[in-house]
């Protein structure tokens, strides 16, 4: 098992010896980015989530992987949107627009938080809050409030030029979802459709509801389609919504994650871009 720790400046030789004692890991190995690569003893590595606790109290993002794969050996990487992708939860942000984003926040929260109030409802119960809203507010709303994740432009490119399908799958809403994949240059996206009728929203979901199950349901047949096994995926993600699609992944991350999240997940990335995850890729052919 291997261990990769990374922050935003390079670690030094006495930070390098100093992080293997701490992680009760040997063979310190440099990785592009400035980081470090570990071995790490398979009792050490079972327990993900007191490392990247560990990575998070000492200010270093971490990675527990079995093999260390290259971008290359994946064939598809789907992303998350809101709070991986983008900067916000857009389902706040609309409700701001109509004077209820505390509301709909706490009800977001809870539900990306533990998982423990069911997502169906809760989503509903959100959106329904939002009646009479007119969609004309939401490229303003796009315009002024997303902003694109930092580096999730170069790592949804360096994915596409190794050959991966890319794909968002989203509990997010279409209309942004859309502009998002096409910002990026992401090959596909799903999500749910906000109803609108006379130009307003009429609060209501019609279709199937893009849930966690769903959500791993989607990632499962897009291997089917490609011929390759789900361990040939990569999922990033933040909140509880993602878990069961992250449970198939070969490489499962965590951007900025919830800490339902944080205790599964491969690699997190707490302080860094989302392209540093390109250097978890990488890991297997060390600078030094």
């Amino acid at each position: 098992m291997h261990l990769i720790v990374q922050r935003g400046t390079p670690l030094s030789d006495s930070e390098a010896a100093r992080i293997g004692a701490l992680f009760r890991a040997e063979d310190a190995r440099r990785i592009h980015g400035g980081g470090l690569r570990y071995t790490l003893a398979a009792a050490a590595a079972a327990n993900r989530a007191a490392i990247h606790e560990l990575g998070r109290q000492h200010g270093l993002d971490t990675a527990v992987v079995e093999s260390c794969r290259a971008l290359s050996d994946f064939k598809l990487m789907v992303f998350d949107m809101d709070s991986t992708l983008i900067n916000i939860e857009c389902i706040d942000e609309l409700a701001d627009l109509v004077g209820k984003k505390r509301e709909v926040a706490r009800l977001t929260e809870q539900a990306m938080q533990s998982g423990a109030v069911d997502y169906d409802t809760s989503l509903r119960l959100r959106t329904r809050l939002l009646a009479g809203l007119p969609v004309d507010t939401f490229e303003r709303l796009y315009a002024e409030r997303v902003r694109i994740t930092p580096g999730a432009r170069a790592l949804v490119a360096a994915a596409r030029q190794a050959g991966l399908r890319t794909a968002i799958v989203s509990g997010g809403f279409d209309y942004f979802t859309g502009r998002v994949r096409a910002e990026l240059g992401v090959d596909v996206d799903l999500s749910n459709h906000l109803e609108v009728a006379e130009g307003r929203l009429t609060g209501e979901l019609p279709g199937t509801l893009i849930n966690a199950d769903v959500k791993a349901r989607h990632v499962a047949q897009m291997c089917r389609e490609l011929g390759v096994p789900a361990s040939d995926a990569i999922v990033v993600g933040d909140g509880a919504n993602d878990l069961k699609m992250m449970a198939l992944a070969g490489l499962s991350v965590g951007y900025r994650p919830k800490p339902v999240v944080r205790a599964t997940v491969n690699a997190v990335i707490d302080r860094l871009g989302l392209d540093s995850l390109l250097n978890v890729l990488g890991a297997g052919h060390p600078v030094s």
